[in-house]
């Protein structure tokens, strides 16, 4: 059960690689299973606008299958003990859900689906390599930005490629809006007075996901993965990863990932000279600013930075013993862009705690490369959950960045020194 295939065995005291070639070998299951995940909406939707209408169980069944192929792997792939951690994670979220289930007489386990994510690619992230981390990544980004230059070189071929406005009137029953025949999402029309680069025209992107928030978090993603694996990545790679950023920020206009694009940069000299697991304040300081920013706009409600930010700090200086403890779920459909208050809500007080502290511990600070990756995710993290909600958790983009996480779990066994100097 300890053996793992495909994996270097490092002496304690010796920069020595025992199998590099075998370390390269790309495990073409776990890419395929990360693909599926970041795609499958897609896949979708092109089947409901080309061959037969799909619904939202539909939309269940392929999710819950990808994710328990995804599961399947990790167990034949071996869980070992240093998997506990995640292992106990997930299940302290199901005995969550289960509870708040019983306090709500019904099944509730949104929470835990969101978890099961997380801990089942964090999984498979520990189980893979460099070589595969790269490839899925690689794969990942040359469907979206394939699909992206499609978008932005003519929307209309590319709403009639995937109907996205009436795949999601299929299955999640969103209504159509009447002054529109675009075929896009309605969210990524825009409003005047938004924020925008004026680069490109017409509505915010939205790639291969549909809508445009799961575009912004897979940019964001990718700047962890270069951040994190840097010098292990080829130049020609690092400049399409570099490009397809750019491309999303500047045609998507999302200002989150265009923050975090400029503290990547500095981040990657800075994060490997902050004291290990001080990202553990980065929650409360975040949850702090957001009611800072409520006292000062106490009214503000628009569709940006400062209106979600100051709704969010609203909701949390509001919130009373049942919705700490697990019994106001019903109220969770108007918190769909705001993330602490749905992670509370969904989870209760426990469940927040236990995911800020996880995320912030999960990568052990060892190297400048974990570093950099617990810093960039933390911050990632807990900036998004104070102007975003349910796209945080989407398999989306959980699929490619909680492997690439689980990943950094351990690379400090995988990339010692020099090792795996080849490039994907």
């Amino acid at each position: 059960m300890e053996q793992r295939l495909a994996r270097p065995i490092i002496m304690s005291n010796a920069n020595v690689t025992a199998t590099p070639v075998t370390a390269e070998r790309i495990d073409w299951t776990i890419v395929v299973l990360t693909f599926l995940g970041l795609a499958y909406n897609a896949i979708l939707a092109f089947i409901n606008a080309h061959i037969f209408a799909v619904n939202v169980s539909m939309v269940v069944v392929f999710e819950i299958s990808v994710l328990g192929a995804a599961l399947l792997v990790w167990w034949k792939r071996g869980i070992k003990t240093t998997d506990r951690n995640v292992l106990y994670f997930v299940g302290s979220f199901l005995i969550i859900s289960l509870v708040i289930g019983m306090l709500n007489q019904r099944i509730y386990l949104d929470a835990f689906r969101n978890i099961l994510i997380v801990g089942v690619y964090i999984g498979l992230g520990k189980s893979a390599n460099v070589a595969t981390i790269k490839a899925a990544f690689l794969a990942c980004t040359l469907l979206v930005l394939g699909v992206l230059i499609l978008e932005l070189s003519d929307v209309s071929s590319y709403a009639a490629l995937l109907k996205p406005a009436n795949y999601y009137i299929n299955t999640r029953g969103f209504k159509e809006l009447s002054y529109d025949d675009s075929g896009i999402f309605k969210n990524a029309l825009g409003f005047e007075g938004r924020f925008s680069y004026g680069i490109f025209t017409g509505p915010r992107t939205s790639s291969i996901f549909l809508e445009q928030v799961s575009l912004a978090n897979y940019a964001a993603a990718l700047c962890i993965l270069l951040l994190s694996l840097w010098p292990q990545i080829g130049i020609k790679v690092k400049m399409l990863h570099i490009l397809t950023i750019l491309l999303v920020v500047l045609s998507n206009n999302t200002r989150t990932t265009s923050i975090l694009l400029v503290l990547s940069v500095f981040g990657y000299y800075l994060y490997p000279r902050i004291p290990r697991y001080s990202n553990v304040l980065l929650a409360p300081i975040i949850i702090a600013l957001g009611i800072f920013i409520y006292t000062l706009y106490p009214y503000a409600r628009g569709d940006d930075f400062i209106g979600r930010t100051s709704f969010t700090g609203y909701v949390l200086t509001h919130m009373g013993m049942p919705e700490y403890f697990g019994t106001s779920i019903d109220n969770l459909k108007m918190l769909a862009d705001n993330g602490y208050p749905y992670l509370i809500y969904s989870s209760t007080i426990f469940g927040m705690v236990l995911f800020w502290l996880f995320v912030s511990l999960v990568v052990p600070q060892i190297t400048p490369a974990q570093k950099r990756c617990a810093n960039s995710l933390a911050l990632y993290m807990f900036i998004n959950l104070l102007v975003s909600g349910t796209a945080t958790f989407s398999i989306k983009v959980g699929a490619p960045l909680w492997l690439l996480v689980g990943f950094m779990a351990t690379a400090h066994i995988q990339l010692p020194g020099k090792a795996l100097k080849r490039r994907l």
